[in-house]
């Protein structure tokens, strides 16, 4: 049996851990654009991968990638809260109208930390409009497929942490790598495969840290863990990232091969798709076991469940092949 992540109760009772050092001089430097660079696209073969990734994990353990948190950024396991911003008071005649601003009663809540993991979440915006991601390695960002403009072969653009009009840092991708061209409505067949890995133009990873990757275990069906980072085009306007946590997957039963699709009880919204689904575990990165982030799968879409199509659920995308595409991404563009 698979070791269980750390719940909400026990990461409530941590403190925070705090920055270890200040930020290179070479990485405060390192944010200048002189050109857009041009992107290409990647797709890989599954046996290949496979392949290649029984060989690169002979030094790993298997079905896991670490993640890294620079020493001069601080750690705190719930991210701190922001206020909204007050939606304008309509006056008619004297009298208050309703103003065109939708907050609904969900469990989702608006936040501005720059403390790892929080400050790693990203917004991508294309030509068919944006979703969201996270930081995943040295300049690598995690996302759904569908997220990734793979028709006109345009650029994303990836801003690290935005917060109404500001964001740490933007870039663009200069690959974008997945096992599947998702496009449009998602079918039920690509749901399980539903993510993409893109390769920055700037080391962006090694100066605001970025979460690991684990493969996600049929026994951690149910457990209320997971937490999810994003942008929700109905909460705040999409522009401040938002929180979830204390929510559950569950695995589909239907579902055999190395991608694996899962069911959750978190909410989602359109923009928040390619947003990341992690839970922390004590993990030794080499300065001792603590807990850290590990990401198992992205927010996908929502769609029926099989067998009852009158019945929807929101489907995240994971399983074995979410961390060779990761692994693989790394590998070959470190």
């Amino acid at each position: 049996m698979s070791e269980r992540a750390l719940s909400w109760v026990e990461l409530r009772r941590r403190e925070g851990e705090p920055a270890a050092a200040d930020v290179p001089a070479e990485l405060r430097r390192l944010f200048h654009r002189e050109a857009r660079p041009q992107r290409e696209r990647h797709f890989l073969e599954r046996a290949d991968a496979q392949r290649q990734d029984e060989t690169a994990q002979r030094q790993d353990v298997p079905g896991v990638l670490g993640g890294y948190c620079p020493p001069w950024i601080a750690t705190s396991y719930r991210p701190a809260k922001a206020r909204l911003p007050r939606p304008p008071k309509v006056l008619r005649n004297g009298q208050p109208l309703k103003p065109c601003a939708v907050y609904p009663p969900d469990d989702r809540v608006v936040y501005n930390d720059h403390n790892y993991p929080w400050g790693s979440v990203c917004k991508i915006t294309n030509a068919l409009g944006y979703g969201s991601g996270v930081l995943i390695g040295p300049r690598h960002v995690l996302t759904a497929s569908h997220c990734v403009d793979w028709s006109s072969g345009g650029l994303e653009k990836i801003e690290v942490h935005l917060a109404g009009a500001t964001s740490r840092e933007t870039a663009y991708d200069t690959r974008a790598i997945a096992y599947t061209k998702v496009k449009g409505s998602i079918l039920s067949t690509e749901v399980d495969e539903d993510y993409a890995c893109l390769v920055l133009d700037k080391r962006l990873g090694e100066a605001f840290g970025w979460l690991g990757v684990k493969e996600y275990d049929s026994d951690w069906d149910d457990d209320a863990v997971w937490s999810s980072i994003g942008y929700p085009g109905d909460v705040a306007g999409g522009i401040h990232p938002i929180f979830i946590g204390n929510k559950s997957m569950d695995e589909d039963d239907w579902d055999y091969g190395s991608g694996r699709a899962m069911t959750t009880d978190a909410d989602v919204k359109a923009g928040q798709s390619g947003s990341p689904m992690f839970a922390w575990w004590n993990y030794d990165d080499g300065s001792g076991a603590r807990p850290w982030p590990f990401v198992t799968a992205v927010v996908s879409s929502e769609g029926p469940i099989p067998f009852i199509p009158d019945y929807k659920l929101n489907w995240c995308s994971g399983g074995a092949d979410i961390v060779r595409l990761v692994r693989f991404a790394k590998r070959e563009y470190p």
